[in-house]
């Protein structure tokens, strides 16, 4: 092909990649999910242009940090077990570890709260999961250079994800003309 240059071929493999991972994977869900697809369909690319960082010297304390979160919501989630329980047979609640009483919440209350709790959890452990997979890969780097902004702005907008959510405030400055295409947008 005349006038093939390295980064022009870099740039469209890139940009097929993202978009044919970005068709495979996503399937619906939360926000978080979502995010999670691009994030993964990013790595994929990453890893294809060899986009490779050092692991950040704080990686270990922040999964720790993370790890530590989840033992927390774990033993409020126990908590709020005991006291669905007894609320269910018409019970107070018992005294928190602090020795002072708890709030007499309805049963209904109570398993909202240990939805939450376990959405808490399980968001913390998506987290964990993604950190571990991209500590040694860069995703700025294709993200920036590599990738045609308008397959990300059309994938937001088909799956409703905020832009914000994929571009920072200096990226959605730097591809503004990018941020007008069509949600059917193809690559």
């Amino acid at each position: 092909m005349p006038g093939l240059t390295a980064k022009v071929f870099r740039t469209y493999n890139a940009s097929f990649t993202l978009e044919q991972q970005l068709t495979k994977l996503t399937q619906g869900g939360e926000l978080a999910d979502k995010v999670a697809v691009y994030n993964v369909a990013n790595k994929e690319v990453a890893i294809i242009c060899n986009h490779q960082r050092t692991v950040s010297k704080s990686h270990s304390v922040q999964i720790s940090r993370l790890n530590e979160k989840i033992d927390e919501l774990k033993a409020i989630l126990e908590e709020f077990k005991v006291d669905l329980a007894r609320a269910k047979k018409g019970k107070p609640p018992v005294k928190g570890a602090d020795g002072k009483a708890k709030r007499n919440l309805t049963p209904e209350a109570l398993q909202k709260k240990i939805d939450q709790t376990n959405v808490k959890i399980d968001n913390i452990e998506r987290q964990i999961e993604t950190k571990e997979e991209l500590k040694t890969v860069a995703l700025g780097t294709s993200k920036i250079n590599y990738l045609d902004p308008r397959i990300t702005v059309a994938w937001c907008k088909r799956h409703e994800v905020p832009i914000e959510k994929m571009f920072n405030k200096s990226l959605l400055a730097k591809f503004a003309w990018a941020m007008d295409v069509e949600p059917s947008f193809t690559f």
